[in-house]
């Protein structure tokens, strides 16, 4: 007998945050994400679109059969995400009919929002990045994920880890940006009674002139879940250069590497070849330390990065992951992210996946 396929329609409803940050180019941002995602479920995807009703844009997702709970755990956490609906009919009206999101939040995701600074990356944007990293690699949001953020300034990136429950780790330069996230993060998880840990250590150096140490959480829910080790999830952060980044981690360590890169307006960096000093070039930056990054990158693991594309072509960075062996995700969806931020910032991501 031959099997009847039943084709099912689901909208999604985007964020209202999502439209604000990123005006009209809010709906195809969401849709290269979405299709990233849609890869990963368990029944065919005929279609993915914007759709309007009753004056109202949605996300549509047609699929040939039911989608799973495993699958709706997967749509549940991509950043655009308001509300989730299975569209049907009734009498010739369109009926929306609800459908649950999954709670994953290890930590409630207003860890994102509380910190206010110029400059700060929106959490939304980050949160998309994210995905799009382990969306594109070889694991899954239920493995122990570990998480680097190379370029970790005042930690967003770290704490939207901390929302999946991900070990978050980061490296930043500046001593300020990295007491001001230790101390931010230390009231919040005494704040919400977290148990916890938190030591500070020497992780690299000679000696007490050349040290250079990481602040480090082991935080858990309950007194319970905080006695098993493997239950604890890790916030640390060293105070660095991310040039080291290979000195201060073990080889393979992390499943995903997840930055913003400065955008030649006001932020900076150190390398190696200008010697000390500061570029604003996302360009020389990667040079300097994709090398170093893919060191601690695990086989089927991915690097996403933001950059500003006015600053430096996507061409220009693709070539610099092509010639570190990393094999770049070109095609679309990939290639759909570039959208304004300002009049002198036009931010772009890009995709870039260690391989055998």
């Amino acid at each position: 007998m031959k099997q009847i396929l039943i084709m099912c329609e689901y909208l999604i409803l985007q964020h209202p945050g999502h439209n604000r940050v990123y005006y009209n180019l809010a709906g195809e941002l969401a849709l290269a994400e979405l299709k990233i995602a849609v890869q990963r479920l368990s029944v065919n995807v005929t279609d993915v679109k914007v759709i309007e009703i009753a004056n109202v844009r949605y996300l549509s997702i047609i699929t040939e059969g039911v989608l799973s709970s495993n699958d709706f755990q997967i749509l549940s956490r991509l950043s655009f995400v308001f509300s989730m609906y299975q569209l049907d009919t009734y009498n010739n009206k369109n009926i929306l009919v609800p459908i649950e999101q999954y709670n994953y939040k290890y930590v409630d995701d207003k860890i994102s929002s509380m910190l206010k600074y110029p400059g700060k990356t929106n959490e939304l944007f980050t949160k998309m990045m994210i995905n799009v990293a382990l969306l594109s690699s070889d694991f899954n949001y239920d493995d122990a994920i570990n998480l680097l953020d190379p370029v970790s300034g005042r930690g967003t990136t770290l704490f939207e880890a901390c929302i999946y429950g991900f070990n978050a780790y980061g490296v930043e330069l500046d001593a300020k940006s990295v007491s001001d996230s230790i101390l931010f993060f230390k009231k919040y998880i005494q704040t919400e009674r977290y148990k916890n840990t938190a030591n500070k250590r020497m992780i690299y150096g000679k000696d007490k002139t050349e040290a250079v140490y990481v602040n480090e959480f082991e935080y858990a829910r309950s007194k319970e879940e905080f006695k098993e080790c493997d239950n604890r999830k890790v916030l640390a952060v060293v105070n660095g250069t991310t040039v080291d980044s290979d000195k201060y981690f073990k080889p393979k360590k992390f499943h995903l590497i997840v930055g913003d890169l400065p955008y030649g307006i006001a932020h900076g960096n150190k390398t190696v070849k200008n010697k000390g000093g500061i570029t604003r070039n996302p360009s020389e930056l990667l040079r300097s330390c994709v090398e170093e990054w893919k060191r601690t990158l695990k086989v089927g693991g991915v690097i996403v990065i933001a950059w500003n594309s006015f600053v430096v072509s996507r061409t220009q960075l693709q070539s610099v992951f092509a010639e570190a062996g990393l094999e770049v995700m070109k095609e679309p969806p990939y290639n759909g992210f570039e959208h304004m931020v300002d009049k002198s910032i036009k931010r772009d991501i890009i995709v870039a996946k260690r391989v055998n």
